[in-house]
């Protein structure tokens, strides 16, 4: 079979390329490569068109991140110990001497400047970069897609999977796969149970699906869950949806209202589409939603 190599960049790597994610000693490694597996030379680059400029790789390049830290909040009572979609990135990363390709990877598929994204190693945004963080308005590009799953506790240790075509991505990619989060609700003594709790973002959107088939314990009026990612901040922007509820143990038979407020991390659920409030106390939960979607952060 002949392949052939092709000097017309249609943005993203497209020449002679493959990320590689690994696991060692618990740290979670991503690797640039070139296609035989070897780390880029001078004899045998790796390109990447960035904005408007042809860059090349000619060295090794990679991206380490510990353990016993939670990177980007996957190892909160929310993402801990499920496996998560992650997209690596290439910068050109001019806080370099000299300016230089450089990469991370990100829980967020859309970025284009540097400034889309957070240096707090814990923020749902976070860039995980080398040490020298590129300027805020660098350029960057998605260039593909790969999933690990971080543990719970202290120790938050690095998995990741066996890698398949289907779960590594060595193209740009802007969306996720459907992947779990477990929502922390309010406004129960006891929690709700059989929750299945179902995300996926696209760009910089995200839908969500909730279901609950067993009553939490009410002792609020008020009943909130924990988004996968903070709301966009627009102001007197609202994201609304309905979904089944049952309030004082009775299923009610019209819809309950759901919400996503500007800047919000919850999502409010509400007795009926006018907002009401809840019994607290007796039976309630959410037993199933209509597609919730929102802008993210």
């Amino acid at each position: 079979m002949t392949v052939i190599k092709t000097n017309t960049f249609l943005g993203g790597i497209v020449k002679n390329n493959k990320i590689v994610p690994s696991v060692s000693a618990n740290d979670l490694i991503l690797s640039l490569k070139t296609l035989a597996g070897t780390d880029p030379s001078a004899s045998d680059p790796v390109y990447v068109k960035i904005g408007d400029a042809v860059r090349a790789v000619t060295a090794a390049l990679s991206v380490t991140k510990a353990d016993a830290t939670n990177w980007a909040n996957l190892g909160s009572a929310e993402f801990a110990t499920n496996e998560t979609d992650l997209f690596p990135y290439l910068v050109w990363n001019t806080n370099l001497t000299p300016d230089a390709v450089d990469i991370f990877w990100s829980r967020i598929p859309y970025g284009r400047l540097y400034s889309d994204f957070s240096g707090t190693t814990t923020n749902e945004k976070y860039a995980a970069i080398n040490a020298t963080a590129p300027a805020a308005t660098d350029e960057c590009i998605n260039i593909g897609r790969f999933c690990a799953t971080l543990s719970a506790g202290a120790g938050y240790t690095w998995t990741v999977p066996t890698f398949t075509n289907a779960n590594l991505i060595q193209e740009p990619t802007p969306e996720t796969r459907w992947l779990d989060w477990v929502p922390t609700p309010t406004g129960f003594s006891v929690n709700p149970t059989t929750l299945v709790s179902r995300y996926r973002v696209i760009q910089n959107t995200i839908t969500l699906f909730y279901r609950s088939t067993g009553n939490g314990t009410s002792n609020a009026t008020t009943f909130t869950l924990s988004l996968p990612f903070t709301a966009k901040t627009i102001t007197n922007m609202s994201w609304g949806s309905i979904g089944l509820v049952v309030d004082n143990g009775i299923t009610q038979t019209t819809p309950g209202g759901l919400r996503v407020l500007s800047a919000a991390t919850v999502m409010d659920v509400f007795k009926d589409v006018s907002n009401a409030a809840f019994m607290n106390s007796g039976g309630k939960r959410l037993a199933s939603t209509n597609p919730m979607t929102y802008e993210i952060g």
